[in-house]
């Protein structure tokens, strides 16, 4: 292949194993059932309202650190052990499922609000997101490829939550608290409980409960460090399930900022580059409206918000295929994949987790909500 910068229509498993670490993110901003984590009688802080804990959060967000962050999902998706890697390197949905199942490893590193690097670390390979500034790259040791966008003036400083092409950046725990805190609203009650110890450090805990009976959502517990306000662990859980759903947290923290060299990647000469294009403004709505990155449809608010991506250029009616998509053997065990986890029904398939469902239209669409595949479908229909 050759090793100069592609278009996205060729786009790389370093942009496309992004989305699964985000979805997450989606499911918290939604909503989601806690657990309480286990208080310590001996951590004794300052009293902060839940009010106080929630504004020291969101004060956090220039802040510095690098840690070890686990993740551990438990939605109730069927084992799909057999097929992992059978897809071949641009297996997105095997990567997807994978990094939805069991527990995963990555290295967080943050400088203030346009320095961050995110490493998930898998068995002799290594998943890289890296922003420094306006610049932002994905790499996966494994099938040598990376991916590079330039961010526009218009981006601000935050990191963007997907690229153009509809690939999501992974997030750290500061960025999923920040989706949480984003639900908060009327519907919900906000309460604050035992104070805790998490990577070393002492911590305020809140749960929040969403006043929604249509969610799968019960509550989500969010823990911030006492001292800088920077969220150090998300629990999630759905409703009935006795085991968290989703659970990201560090499990060492280092408020030091990290050093400039940890921002700075350069593709190795080996790596196929795909570089991916950023219109901005009235460009970026043509951009979308030409098909090159999913139209994306909003229903409904809160807890019970229901999220849909259109189908990207090229897709044809009843596949979520695209001239991107894997051929061949790769293409066969995909689909063996999407079989094994999704359910016909009229209209389309659907995905029923214990805490987000997913409908799969015949038109390509994609819709994604934390409430049950049957509200989800109605919605869909109705809109």
């Amino acid at each position: 292949m050759d090793k100069a910068a592609r278009t996205p229509s060729t786009r790389s498993r370093s942009a496309r194993w992004i989305p699964a670490v985000v979805v997450p993110a989606a499911v918290v901003a939604a909503g989601i059932v806690v657990p309480s984590m286990a208080a310590n009688a001996e951590v004794v802080l300052p009293e902060k309202t839940p009010q106080q804990v929630l504004e020291l959060a969101a004060s956090s967000s220039g802040a510095s650190f690098s840690g070890t962050v686990e993740q551990t999902s438990d939605l109730g998706l069927p084992d799909v052990s057999g097929f992992q890697g059978q897809g071949g390197a641009g297996d997105a949905t095997s990567d997807a499922l994978e990094l939805l199942t069991g527990s995963h490893t990555a290295k967080v590193f943050v400088d203030g609000t346009d320095k961050q690097r995110v490493q998930v670390i898998d068995d002799l390979a290594e998943r890289d997101v890296v922003r420094d500034g306006d610049s932002v790259w994905t790499w996966d040791s494994e099938s040598k490829e990376a991916a590079h966008l330039t961010l526009p003036d218009a981006s601000g400083t935050e990191i963007p939550t997907a690229l153009p092409d509809g690939t999501a950046v992974p997030q750290t725990p500061a960025e999923l608290a920040s989706a949480l805190l984003s639900a908060v609203e009327p519907s919900t009650t906000v309460t604050a409980t035992d104070n805790v110890k998490v990577a070393g450090r002492t911590a305020y805990q809140v749960a929040l409960t969403p006043d929604d009976s249509a969610t799968l959502v019960g509550s989500a517990t969010l823990t911030v460090d006492s001292e800088t306000g920077v969220p150090l662990k998300v629990v999630v859980a759905a409703k009935g399930q006795a085991d968290p759903a989703v659970s990201i947290g560090f499990t060492s923290v280092d408020f030091r900022a990290p050093s400039s060299d940890v921002f700075s990647f350069t593709p190795p000469a080996e790596a196929d580059v795909t570089e991916v294009p950023t219109p901005t403004g009235d460009d970026a709505r043509a951009h979308h409206a030409g098909g090159q990155a999913p139209a994306k449809t909003v229903l409904g608010s809160g807890w019970s918000t229901i999220m849909g991506v259109a189908p990207a250029a090229g897709a044809s009616d009843g596949s979520s295929e695209n001239e991107s998509a894997p051929t061949g053997e790769a293409s066969d065990d995909s689909s063996a994949l999407f079989d094994q986890v999704l359910t016909p029904v009229d209209g389309g398939k659907v995905l029923q987790t214990s805490l987000v469902s997913v409908f799969v239209g015949d038109d390509g669409r994609v819709w994604a909500g934390a409430v049950d595949a049957d509200a989800l479908r109605a919605a869909v229909a109705a809109q």
